[in-house]
C-alpha cells in the first residue's frame, strides 16, 4: 500500500476522479474542490494537502485538506489505508482542527489521530448529503429568483457573516468571507430571491462530472416561515437542471428537522450521512 502527495491539482485530480466518481454524491464536495483547486490554484496562499492511497496501483481512499479547514475524507474499505494518511499528516507536523468523512471513516482517523498526537475528538455536526434529479411542484412564495449583483455586496457580507455565525458557531472556520463573496460575484453564482427588497440567499458551486452543489443558504431571521429559502433552492436547483446538470447535492444538519423536511419536499433525497468531527489537542 503506498502512500502519494500531489503538488499540481491536475495529476491529483486525474488520479482520484474514477475512485470517486463511484459515489459521485457521497464525494462532491472532494470532487468539487479538486476542479476549484485546478482553476483557481493561487486562491490559497499555501498549498493544500492533496493525497492517495493506491494498493496494487487501484487508489483505495483520498484526502483533501486546504488552508484553515478540515481534512476532507473519501470512503475507504480498508482502515489500514485511513491510519497511513492520519501518520502521514502526524509525520508532517500538520495542524488539523478536524476531519469530515462517513462512517467508519471518520471515526477511524479520529482514533488513530488520538493515538498519534493525544488529540481528543468530539463530534461537532451530524450531516446528511442529499441529491435532487428533479424538482417537485412547490407554491411558490411572493417574489423571484435573481443573480446577485455588485451592489447587494454591503448585504451579501453581513448575510454570510450571519450564516456562517449561526451554522457553525465556534467550529466556524477562519473563512475569508470577503474573498468567497468576491469570487462569487466574480462567477454569478451567488443569487438572492427579491420580494421588493431582498429576502434569502443561496449560492453553489463545486461542479462534479455530472453535479453541482448547492450551499450557502440563508434567510435572515425576521424573513424566516414565508417560504422564501424554499422558494429560492428550488427555483435555483431548478435553473441548474436545466443548465445541463444531472444533479443537485446539498448537505444538511441532520439535526435541523425542519431544512430537511423542506429540502425533501423540493425533491432531495437523502445519499449518506457524514460525521464532522472537531479534533482539540490536549
Amino acid at each position: 500500500m503506498e502512500i502519494q502527495r500531489f503538488n499540481d491539482p491536475k495529476l491529483y485530480y486525474q488520479t482520484i476522479e474514477a475512485y470517486l466518481l463511484q459515489e459521485e454524491a457521497v464525494h462532491c464536495m472532494m470532487l468539487g474542490i479538486s476542479k476549484s483547486l485546478m482553476e483557481y490554484p493561487d486562491y490559497y496562499d499555501t498549498v493544500p494537502y492533496l493525497v492517495a492511497i493506491a494498493d496494487k496501483d487501484r487508489v483505495v481512499a483520498t484526502a483533501i485538506k486546504t488552508p484553515n479547514y478540515k481534512l476532507l475524507l473519501s470512503r475507504c474499505s480498508q482502515s489500514e489505508a485511513i491510519v497511513k494518511i492520519a501518520r502521514d499528516l502526524a509525520f508532517d507536523e500538520q495542524y488539523l482542527s478536524g476531519v469530515i468523512a462517513s462512517e467508519p471513516e471518520a471515526t477511524i482517523f479520529a482514533q488513530a489521530w488520538y493515538s498519534l498526537r493525544a488529540a481528543s475528538y468530539r463530534q461537532a455536526f451530524a450531516l446528511r448529503i442529499h441529491q435532487l434529479e428533479k424538482v417537485e411542484s412547490l407554491i411558490q412564495a411572493s417574489g423571484y429568483l435573481r443573480q446577485a449583483r455588485a451592489s447587494d455586496r454591503t448585504l451579501l457580507t453581513s448575510w454570510i457573516q450571519d450564516f456562517e455565525r449561526e451554522a457553525l458557531g465556534d467550529n466556524k472556520p477562519q473563512s475569508d468571507s470577503v474573498r468567497w463573496l468576491a469570487l462569487k460575484l466574480q462567477q454569478g453564482n451567488i443569487y438572492i430571491w427579491e420580494d421588493n427588497i431582498a429576502v434569502s440567499m443561496v449560492a453553489y458551486g463545486g461542479a462534479t462530472p455530472n453535479g453541482i452543489r448547492i450551499n450557502a443558504v440563508y434567510t435572515p431571521p425576521e424573513y424566516r416561515q414565508k417560504g422564501y429559502a424554499t422558494s429560492c433552492v428550488a427555483a435555483m436547483s431548478q435553473k441548474l437542471l436545466e443548465q445541463g446538470y444531472q444533479y443537485c447535492f446539498l448537505y444538511t444538519d441532520i439535526s435541523n428537522p425542519t431544512s430537511n423536511s423542506i429540502y425533501q419536499k423540493i425533491g432531495y433525497q437523502p445519499v449518506c450521512d457524514i460525521t464532522d468531527y472537531s479534533l482539540f489537542c490536549s
